[in-house]
């Protein structure tokens, strides 16, 4: 007998049985609507269906799919590997540019040599910044987190074309309207490399260049920030190397928390900015991005590497959280770490100044020996080697994930312009009320 796409489902409560149709290997949530304890079968009513239809509880969305998506691909997280559209990681690394890479994500596919120029063009074009952004940047305290100056620096933007904005045009913008979209893709990039320029020039006291309309992305943020050769006057050809290479792999990861961060205001059909603003705050967290901040003072607690055999024993205790190892989706090495430890290899004159670098690596070692971690299947993730790849190049700890975010969010809004073109619908997940009910 030729087998059936569904699952069979018996309530034992009521001995009632349903079928629920499987569609690459996935059921729809929607469809436990109709099993219900209730004496006779649900009907179509969906009061009756909300109050009384089975739900599913999925605490963090363990095994929930939120949405369909072409973008990005982990591949099964016990083979470790990353697929953008129709091309591995490790290709794109090798052979592209950041540019190619975010159109590739945005657009579908890489873009033609003068593609390319046009859309390097159009980025500089964008970055060039309001006075009332650098004034708003500038009047936050040095030590201020990044995300919170960079919340304020997009809004400032955002507050120079109120136009862009849904609300005040008292109506819908962008859903279904691609021009309009691509338009705020831009302008969205453009502005966020240059409040994250910004950032790092008034945490470091320096002044603020605009960009170059012919240099690439990696080129033209260290341009901004003012990190060039004082006798050139451009930035070291190798640096804008790896941090090409850098932002490519964190272009991207799928459905991460600030990915669902954005498309969940998203869904209310908010602006592009917003929407990388909500992403920029649920990236700061300690359990997302802002886990490489915690990575880099957790190497300073631990202090040296004949230090690290207590704190793995710590760990083991539940005295210690270890940042840098372990990964929701990865069950074996963070596919992402073999590009960073080779990075790191061409900085290793820097990397090597730095002690917590040893601490790192003892940690791996150690970590990677120990029954503990391996039956748990805790292996290192981008975390542990990522921040010193940043702080080899000579960037200060409190900008690393900024850098980071530059280059994800062509990733967040590459899922952001998918969703403008699907159908609306608002995210609004359900609750189990734990009271006795009135």
């Amino acid at each position: 007998m030729q087998p059936k796409d569904t699952l069979s489902v018996t309530d034992n409560r009521t001995s009632r049985s349903y079928e629920i149709p499987i569609v690459s290997n996935t059921v729809k949530a929607t469809d436990f609507k109709w099993i219900s304890s209730a004496n006779e079968f649900i009907g179509k009513n969906a009061i009756d269906r909300h109050t009384n239809g089975l739900k599913i509880m999925d605490p963090g969305f363990q095994n929930t799919a939120v949405a369909e998506s072409d973008i990005t691909y982990i591949r099964d997280g016990v083979k470790g590997t990353i697929q953008y559209r129709d091309y591995s990681l490790d290709e794109l690394v090798e052979g592209h540019d950041f540019e190619d890479v975010s159109h590739l994500l945005i657009w579908g596919r890489l873009p033609s040599p003068q593609e390319k120029l046009d859309y390097r063009l159009k980025l500089a074009t964008k970055a060039d910044p309001p006075q009332c952004v650098i004034d708003t940047i500038k009047c936050f305290p040095r030590e201020t987190p990044y995300h919170l100056l960079l919340v304020a620096g997009l809004s400032a933007w955002g507050a120079t074309d109120p136009t862009s904005i849904p609300i005040y045009m008292g109506k819908e913008l962008y859903l279904g309207k691609m021009d309009a979209v691509d338009e705020g893709v831009r302008r969205t990039i453009g502005a966020s490399m240059t409040v994250i320029a910004l950032i790092n020039c008034h945490y470091r006291g320096v002044a603020f260049t605009p960009p170059d309309a012919t240099a690439p992305m990696a080129e033209n943020i260290l341009i901004m920030m003012g990190i060039i050769d004082p006798i050139t006057g451009q930035p070291d050809p190798k640096m804008v190397r790896i941090l090409n290479a850098l932002w490519i792999v964190y272009a991207d990861h799928e459905m991460t928390n600030s990915t669902a961060a954005s498309m969940l205001v998203g869904s209310g059909l908010a602006d592009p900015m917003t929407c990388v603003n909500a992403a920029a705050c649920a990236l700061s967290g300690p359990l997302h991005g802002g886990a490489i901040d915690l990575a880099y003072k957790m190497f300073a607690r631990i202090g040296s590497k004949e230090n690290v055999p207590q704190a793995i024993q710590d760990v083991k205790e539940s005295k210690f959280r270890l940042f840098g190892y372990g990964h929701r989706i990865y069950k074996t090495v963070d596919p992402r770490v073999k590009h960073l430890k080779k990075a790191l290899e061409e900085l290793w004159e820097n990397a090597d100044a730095d002690p917590h670098v040893s601490v790192a690596m003892e940690i791996e070692r150690l970590a990677s020996q120990d029954d503990y971690f391996r039956s748990r299947n805790l292996n290192v993730n981008a975390d542990l080697y990522g921040c010193f790849v940043f702080s080899s190049m000579g960037f200060q700890p409190d900008i690393i994930t900024a850098l980071m975010l530059a280059a994800r969010v062509s990733g967040i809004l590459a899922h952001w312009r998918e969703q403008m073109g699907k159908p609306a619908t608002l995210w609004r997940p359900l609750q189990i009320f734990t009271r006795a009910k009135l």
